[in-house]
């Protein structure tokens, strides 16, 4: 059973890294959260081993019961890897003074006290929603409405803004259609594709996740956001740029600025 579970361990590792030199598009994605499914809770690390086992939802045997499903005979499961911690007693030393016999005396103290540490991991099997049948599951729904300060942005760009259930990414922009298209409600998901628009309009980009242009959008949308009082997160942006690359930042800085100045001029004007 130690063999077993040192080469689930191994294996689960040994995907995270695959994803890192081969599918950077589902490293970026493992980044986000919140379309209430329990892979939210999940760290980074086992999100990513769900998207590269080529799932967006993956659950435990009982969980995909109460939610009305069952795994299929003869599917075959994959693991993520839950923390196993033990408290440990650690020695610490702590200062205290003392006043004995009218002179303050510095006494060391040192003391055992039970601080919990991570000891090792315990691979989970998990089952991909695709190996499941029974009730459909409930889709989000959720409206989005244009923040008023945009909308000018949108009409003058000819932009349509639709929402859709998570599929594979939290939003897309379509070069032809020019629609923005948005599975979840946070305002920086928005702002990222607005920027793509606005990015098009101003210097013409490509299709598909091009580092340099997913690090204009991403910080343009940060900086508007910031620049206009809106709260996001930033440490998920941080995360994101990180992953493209601060090379591909300092190529940007010159495009960020345009595209940044030609949102606040209009939002400005309100």
């Amino acid at each position: 059973m130690k063999e077993i579970r040192k080469n689930r361990i191994r294996e689960a590792m040994e995907t995270v890294l695959k994803a890192f030199e081969s599918n950077p598009e589902k490293v970026a994605l493992a980044i986000f959260r919140g379309n209430s499914k329990p892979s939210d809770s999940w760290s980074f690390f086992n999100r990513l081993i769900m998207l590269m086992n080529e799932t967006e939802d993956a659950r435990g045997f009982r969980q995909w019961e109460k939610a009305g499903r069952r795994v299929k005979k003869g599917a075959k499961a994959f693991y993520i890897l839950a923390p196993v911690k033990k408290k440990v007693p650690v020695k610490v030393k702590r200062v205290e003074k003392a006043v004995v016999e009218g002179a303050e005396v510095v006494m060391e103290i040192e003391e055992t006290v039970m601080v919990e540490k991570l000891v090792s991991f315990r691979p989970v099997p998990v089952f991909r929603y695709e190996d499941t049948e029974g009730d459909p599951l409930p889709e989000e729904k959720f409206d989005f409405e244009v923040p008023c300060e945009f909308r000018g942005i949108v009409e003058e760009l000819n932009l349509k803004v639709e929402t859709e259930a998570f599929r594979n990414y939290y939003g897309t922009y379509n070069l032809k259609t020019r629609v923005i298209k948005l599975a979840s409600p946070e305002l920086i998901v928005f702002l990222h594709e607005l920027c793509h628009a606005v990015d098009d309009y101003l210097h013409g980009i490509q299709g598909g996740q091009i580092p340099l242009q997913e690090v204009v959008a991403e910080f343009s949308a940060a900086v508007i956001a910031c620049l206009l009082g809106y709260r996001v997160p930033l440490g998920n942006v941080k995360e994101y740029i990180e992953h493209y690359g601060f090379v591909n930042l300092f190529k940007a800085f010159a495009r960020v600025e345009r595209v940044v100045g030609f949102v606040i001029e209009r939002t400005a004007e309100i």
